[in-house]
């Protein structure tokens, strides 16, 4: 299965060995899942979906303290999509058939875990196009810039986030990384050009080469030429553009 498209995924799994052995076939057959962490319970898989967000969960259904099932019932939202690696040839699949969610059955079969991530990819594919859909009608309906969002194309896919939640983006060799309000640190495969493209009439001003800044996130200019951002980060003002960004800070 070739494809640009990456996903991120984790494995829950109580038998070490059957997380292995699903991770070496993923890595061999399905190239575009990235397998971000593996779980050995449920309590584990909690935390981790919670802190990674994957797109896709391959979970056993027997674990022992909680099953698969429990883990479901616990989670807020399921926002992700399932495939059950199971050992189970019961009701347990006919209920899951029955709501259309993908599972392999133990041994897995090689050609039957590609269909399975096949479809399961589809899906995330046409969620996202789905979201940016929306974030577009979301923005050329709404001229309030707290309403804004912007589509971040990263290696697992495309992070929607606010633009006003943005601090401030920082070339990195031909990548951006992308600083946000929440502490996240967003890596993109777009330069820092082109969010310079497509910040600079959203309060954001390239105050660097390398260094892109919203201005309503700036706590203190230094008169050496450096600027204390919201994030506590210090970020250099280039000596060429000082004139023109004491200008700037006037207009904000």
């Amino acid at each position: 299965m070739e494809t640009n498209f990456n996903v991120k995924a984790i494995i829950v799994d109580d038998e070490e060995f059957s997380r292995l052995l699903l991770k070496s076939k993923l890595e061999e057959y399905c190239s575009q899942v990235n397998i971000m962490e593996l779980c050995s319970s449920a309590r584990e898989a909690k935390e981790s979906i919670q802190k990674i967000e994957p797109d896709l969960v391959f979970l056993d259904i027997a674990m022992p303290d909680k099953t698969g099932i429990d883990l479901l019932k616990e989670l807020p939202e399921l926002n992700f999509e399932i495939i059950f690696v199971t050992g189970f040839n019961s009701f347990a699949i006919e209920a899951i058939q029955l709501s259309a969610i993908g599972y392999v059955l133990k041994p897995i079969q090689n050609d039957l875990l590609i269909e399975a991530v096949g479809h399961a990819v589809q899906r995330i594919q046409e969620k996202q196009e789905n979201r940016r859909n929306k974030v577009f009608i979301q923005n050329i309906l709404n001229p309030d810039l707290s309403k804004k969002r912007i589509g971040i194309p990263t290696e697992e896919g495309l992070d929607f986030v606010s633009i006003e939640d943005i601090i401030r983006c920082e070339g990195y060799l031909k990548y951006t990384k992308v600083k946000l309000k929440s502490g996240k640190t967003l890596l993109s495969s777009y330069n820092i050009g082109e969010f310079r493209r497509l910040l600079e009439n959203y309060n954001f001003y390239a105050c660097h080469k390398s260094h892109l800044i919203n201005l309503l996130h700036i706590r203190k200019y230094m008169k050496e030429g450096t600027i204390l951002m919201e994030d506590n980060s210090y970020v250099p003002v280039s000596k060429r553009r000082k004139a023109e960004f004491l200008k700037v800070l006037t207009r904000i």
